[in-house]
């Protein structure tokens, strides 16, 4: 069935959110349309406000494709409660903190929390990672079934991403024995992150709670990271609902 125009537009608003700004060349490149294509749905998607390209030619998301990421983001209602435990992971270990909401085989940040001091980590909010790529999305991917871990290390795979597939595997069965991944950063060598998963009222993980510092100071506040981590995360599942007992996969 051939890809309709509703979806090869959402498609190329998707890839200027996740990449841009890119050019006309890179953006064909990940969406596979041809430029001609692509230039006629960018030029439609800028006329409603959508994109804009800017005078060195590449291609970027408004602040409208913001707003509405926004009220998406609040309509879902876990923005403030994920907000208080980012704020008081923060506030007890004044390091970098976030919320990272699962959907769509990849995570999302949501809310973030940082201290007031010059070395710390950064986070951009909005910012979408293979489940893979992230500490966060591996503290998720441990609790998913063979079918999402067979995903995750296909698109591993495709990313050039060296790991192999049964150390991989070894690590996420360790991750869902002791409940919380931790370790140096795949994308941020520089930084060190500790996550543990949320589960909403089903049982079903629906995000993770995180901490990312500087490598440096890892070892001297790794025991307090992983307590608060595993606190915070496990008061924000009771808030939620979760069962006693977590669905098993």
């Amino acid at each position: 069935m051939a890809e309709g125009s509703i979806a090869r537009t959402l498609r190329v608003l998707e890839a200027v959110c996740d990449h841009g700004p890119e050019t006309l060349k890179a953006l064909s490149e990940r969406t596979e349309l041809a430029p001609p294509t692509l230039l006629r749905i960018l030029r439609l998607m800028a006329d409603e406000g959508y994109v804009v390209q800017q005078a060195d030619r590449t291609w970027r998301g408004t602040m409208l494709v913001w707003r509405l990421g926004c009220a998406v983001n609040t309509s879902v209602g876990l923005l403030a409660i994920s907000r208080e435990h980012t704020d008081r992971l923060t506030a007890a270990l004044d390091e970098t903190s976030v919320y990272a909401v699962y959907e769509q085989g990849a995570v999302t940040y949501a809310a973030h929390s940082e201290p007031i001091k010059p070395v710390r980590a950064h986070v951009r909010l909005g910012q979408r990672y293979r489940l893979l790529a992230v500490t966060t999305g591996q503290a998720v991917l441990a609790q998913l079934d063979e079918s999402m871990v067979e995903q995750a290390l296909a698109e591993q795979a495709a990313s050039g991403d060296p790991r192999d597939p049964e150390q991989v595997r070894t690590m996420l069965a360790e991750i869902r024995q002791r409940g919380y991944a931790a370790g140096p950063g795949v994308r941020w060598p520089d930084l060190w992150g500790c996550a543990a998963p949320v589960f909403d009222a089903t049982g079903d993980v629906i995000g993770a709670l995180g901490v990312s510092i500087p490598t440096a100071r890892a070892e001297q506040i790794r025991d307090q990271v992983v307590a608060g981590v595993l606190q915070e995360a496990d008061a924000m599942s009771t808030r939620l609902g979760r069962p006693v007992v977590v669905r098993e996969v």
